[in-house]
C-alpha cells in the first residue's frame, strides 16, 4: 500500500469514528424526546429558520423528498412540528413551543459537546479546521453531483 493509500484510508477512518461518534451523542441528547439523530438536522434547520417548505428543507439539508416527509410526520405527531398556511396542499412547517424548547436544550448540548471536543484547538486551528472542512464538502459535492 502506498502512503497516499495508507493516508486516504486513515483519513476516511477518522472521519467514519467522527460521525459515528456525533451520531451517537445525538441520539442520546434526542432519545428523551422520542428523536434520533435522522431528526436533528430538520430540528436544528427550522430552529435556525424559523418556518420552511418541506421543499426547502429538503434542499437546505440535502435528502431526498422521502426522508424529509418521514421526518416531518414524525415530529407533527409528536407535538415538535406544526404547518402554517395550508392551502391547496401547499404549506410550511414551523417548530412548535415545545419543539423549540426541545431544539434549545439540543443545541446547548450539542454546542457544549463541540465546544469540548474543539477545546485543545486554538482560534487559528478551528477556522483552518472549518475552511478545510469546507474545500472538502465542495469537493465532494462536484465529485458526488
Amino acid at each position: 500500500m502506498s502512503e497516499i493509500d495508507y493516508l486516504n484510508l486513515e483519513f476516511s477512518k477518522a472521519l467514519v469514528d467522527v460521525v459515528k461518534k456525533m451520531r451517537k451523542k445525538m441520539d442520546e441528547v434526542l432519545k428523551k424526546f422520542g428523536l434520533t439523530h435522522f431528526h436533528a438536522l430538520y430540528v436544528l434547520e427550522l430552529f435556525k429558520s424559523g418556518e420552511l417548505t418541506m421543499g426547502e428543507l429538503t434542499e437546505n439539508i440535502g435528502v431526498d423528498k422521502a426522508n424529509t416527509s418521514r421526518v416531518i410526520k414524525d415530529l407533527l405527531e409528536k407535538g415538535y412540528a406544526e404547518k402554517v398556511g395550508e392551502a391547496d396542499r401547499k404549506f410550511a412547517i414551523k417548530l412548535s413551543r415545545l419543539g423549540k424548547k426541545m431544539a434549545q436544550d439540543f443545541k446547548n448540548r450539542i454546542d457544549n459537546l463541540m465546544e469540548s471536543a474543539l477545546s485543545q484547538f486554538s482560534e487559528r486551528e478551528k477556522n483552518n479546521l472549518h475552511k478545510t472542512l469546507k474545500k472538502l464538502i465542495d469537493g465532494l459535492n462536484e465529485v458526488c453531483n
